[in-house]
C-alpha cells in the first residue's frame, strides 16, 4: 500500500491510511455439521471495567473511545460534510503522481447505481448520529469520494487530515467483479457492512487495535485484540466476530453468521464524542420494530427479520415493538444494554432460496443446500445455548431466543416502551415510566424504576419487582395464573429480598415486612411505620398464593 512513500513525501501522517488490510467478507456458515456456540458473557462487558474476559482487560468507556478514535476529525466547514461519486475513468491530482506510490488507479472504475444507493443509505446512518449534515456533490473535490479499484482485497479508506489533500477521507472498495461480496447488499450483506465500516474511517474512527497484518501471526481476536470489547458485538470497526465476546448473532434466513447493519454501540459513543450528537434524529415519538415509523427500513422488523444493530434516538416517547416475532425475546431498555431479538428460524425452502441467490451473485457456489433436519438441529443447539445465557443474565429460564445480544441501545438514548412477541419473553424497562406489554406466551416483566404500566397479555405471566417504589400498575392480573414476584424486593435481582409476611386485607399494625392487598393495591410496609413503602396498583384480585416472597 502507498503509506510509506506518502510519509516520505510529507503527505501522510503515521496513521493516515485507515486500512492496510481488510478482512474478506465470505459468508460463514454457523456449522450445520460442526456447531460453534459462543459462551455467555454475563450480559454486557461494559458493566465490568477493570475485570478481564478471555485474557483481555475490560475497559471503561473512556478507554474504549481512546481505542476507536484515531485522533483525526473531518473539518466540516459550516457543519457540512460533502461526498461524491467519482465519474472519471481515471484518478486525478496527487493520485496520479508516481512519486507518491498510490495504487488505487489499478482497475479504477466508478460506483454502479446500486453501489451509490447503498453508499447514500450508509451515509444516512452516520448522518443520523452527528450534528453535521452530509451533502452530495457532483464531480471531484468533495470531502469523501467513492470509487472501485482492483487494489484492495475488500476495501480501504483514508482518515481525514488537516492539510486538505484530496485523498483524505476517500473510500476505495474492491470492484464487485473481482470481489462479489462488495455487491452483497440487503440486510446483513457484507457489502453494506463494508461501506458503513469505511465511512467510519473517513470520519476519524480507527480499528480498536493495531491490526497491521503479520504473516507469522494469524489474524485472530486472541492475537490482535487489545481489550475485551474489541468485537463486532460492540463496534463495526472491529475485525473480530461478535461470538468472541459471547454473542450469538445469526441470519437464520441463510443460516450464516450475521453482519452488522449499522454503526454499533461503541461507534455511536465515539463518533458523538468527536462531533456531537444530532439532537433532531427521530426526536418525536418513534416506533422501532413492527409498525415502525423510524424512517429507515433497517429498523422495520417486518422486513429486517434478524436485526443486528444499535438504536440512537434523540427524544420523544419511543417504543420497541416486537409483536410480529414468534420466537422468544429478551428485551432490556436500559441505555447501553443489549437485547436478544429476532424472528423464528426460516424454513428450508426459504434458506435454500436465499443461498441460491448468493451463489448467483457470487458466480459460484459459496453455500450448498441445507436440510430441514440440519437447520432444526442447529437452531435447537443455538436456542438452547441462548436460553441458558439469558437465564444466567436475567434469572429467567426458558427464553429460547434465536439471537443473543444482537440489538443495543445507544448510551444517552431513552426508549420508553416495549412490546413482546407471541412466545415466552423477558422484558426489562429502565429508569423512566415504561409501558411494557408481554403479548403472547408466559412472559416475565420488570419495569425497574419509574411509574411503569405492565400488561402481561395471554399466558401465565410473572411481574417482577425489586425496586422499592410506588406508582406501578399491572393492568391484567389473572389470579391463579399470573404471579407477582417480590423475592428480590429491596435488593439486586440476584440478592434475597425483604422478609415479608402476608396479612391479607388487614391494616398495617406497625410490624416491619407486612404485605397486604386491599382496594386494588398490593402494598408492603418494610420499616414498620404502618405506611406503605411499596405500592403497586393491580387490576384484578391478588391472593397470597399469587405472590412469591420470602
Amino acid at each position: 500500500m502507498p503509506t510509506n512513500t506518502l510519509k516520505a513525501a510529507g503527505l501522510l501522517s503515521a496513521n493516515a491510511h485507515a486500512d492496510a488490510f481488510e478482512l474478506l467478507g465470505t459468508p460463514v456458515e454457523i456449522g450445520l455439521a460442526s456447531l460453534t456456540v459462543a459462551t455467555p458473557s454475563a450480559f454486557n462487558l461494559d458493566d465490568y471495567p477493570g475485570y478481564s474476559w478471555a485474557g483481555k482487560p475490560i475497559l471503561g468507556l473512556d478507554g474504549v473511545k481512546a481505542h476507536i478514535d484515531s485522533g483525526t476529525t473531518l473539518k466540516a466547514p459550516n457543519g457540512v460534510i460533502t461526498y461524491s461519486f467519482t465519474d472519471n475513468s481515471h484518478l486525478t491530482g496527487v493520485y496520479n503522481n508516481p512519486n507518491f506510490g498510490f495504487t488505487a488507479g489499478y482497475g479504477f472504475s466508478p460506483f454502479s447505481a446500486q453501489q451509490r444507493t447503498e453508499a447514500r443509505a450508509s451515509i444516512q446512518l452516520w448522518d443520523d448520529l452527528v450534528k453535521q449534515t452530509f451533502v452530495e456533490k457532483n464531480g471531484t473535490g468533495a470531502d469523501i469520494q467513492f470509487a472501485n479499484s482492483w487494489d484492495p482485497a475488500q476495501a480501504y479508506a483514508y482518515y481525514p487530515g488537516q492539510q486538505g489533500y484530496k485523498f483524505q477521507s476517500d473510500v476505495f472498495v474492491a470492484d464487485p467483479s473481482i470481489n462479489w461480496t462488495n455487491a452483497w447488499f440487503g440486510f446483513g450483506g457484507y457489502g453494506k457492512t463494508t461501506l458503513v465500516h469505511e465511512l467510519g474511517h473517513t470520519l476519524g474512527l480507527s480499528h480498536p487495535g493495531n491490526y497491521n497484518y503479520d504473516p507469522a501471526l494469524p489474524l485472530s481476536y486472541g492475537n490482535y485484540a487489545e481489550y475485551a470489547q474489541d468485537s463486532t458485538q460492540y463496534t463495526i470497526m472491529s475485525y473480530w466476530d461478535a461470538s468472541e465476546t459471547g454473542a450469538n448473532i445469526i441470519d437464520w434466513s441463510t443460516v450464516f453468521y450475521g453482519n452488522a447493519q449499522t454503526p454499533l454501540l461503541h461507534d455511536i459513543l465515539t463518533i458523538q464524542s468527536k462531533y456531537g450528537a444530532d439532537p433532531t434524529t427521530r426526536a418525536g415519538n418513534t416506533t422501532y420494530g413492527f409498525n415502525s415509523n423510524a424512517g429507515n427500513v433497517v429498523y422495520d422488523f417486518s422486513k429486517n427479520a434478524y436485526p443486528y444493530l444499535s438504536i440512537y434516538d434523540a427524544g420523544g416517547v419511543d417504543t420497541l415493538d416486537l409483536s410480529g416475532f414468534t420466537a422468544s425475546q429478551q428485551i432490556d431498555l436500559h441505555a447501553g444494554s443489549f437485547s436478544s431479538v429476532g424472528q423464528a428460524v426460516a424454513d428450508v425452502a426459504t434458506v435454500n432460496a436465499n443461498r441460491a441467490a448468493l451463489n448467483a451473485l457470487a458466480g459460484g457456489t459459496v453455500a450448498g443446500n441445507a436440510t430441514q433436519t440440519g437447520i432444526n438441529n442447529a437452531a435447537n443447539s443455538f436456542m438452547t445455548a441462548n436460553a441458558d445465557a439469558i437465564a444466567f443474565d436475567t434469572g429467567v429460564s426458558g427464553v429460547r431466543a434465536t439471537e443473543y445480544m444482537n440489538l443495543s441501545i445507544a448510551y444517552g438514548t431513552t426508549i420508553e416502551n416495549a412490546i413482546g412477541g407471541s412466545a415466552r419473553d423477558v422484558i426489562w424497562g429502565n429508569q423512566v415510566a415504561n409501558v411494557l406489554k408481554g403479548m403472547g406466551g408466559d412472559d416475565v416483566l420488570n419495569g425497574f424504576e419509574g411509574k411503569d404500566t405492565l400488561t402481561g397479555g395471554s399466558g401465565a405471566d410473572v411481574f417482577q419487582f425489586h425496586i422499592v417504589e410506588k406508582g406501578d400498575t399491572i393492568t391484567d392480573f389473572a389470579s391463579g395464573t399470573d404471579k407477582i414476584d417480590l423475592t428480590h424486593l429491596g435488593t439486586t435481582l440476584d440478592g434475597a429480598g425483604a422478609d415479608l409476611t402476608w396479612i391479607g386485607a388487614a391494616a398495617f399494625s406497625g410490624a416491619a415486612g407486612q404485605l397486604r392487598f386491599a382496594g386494588g393495591h398490593l402494598m408492603a410496609d418494610l420499616n414498620g411505620d404502618s405506611v406503605a413503602d411499596f405500592d403497586v396498583t393491580v387490576t384484578g384480585t391478588v391472593l397470597q398464593s399469587d405472590v412469591l416472597f420470602i
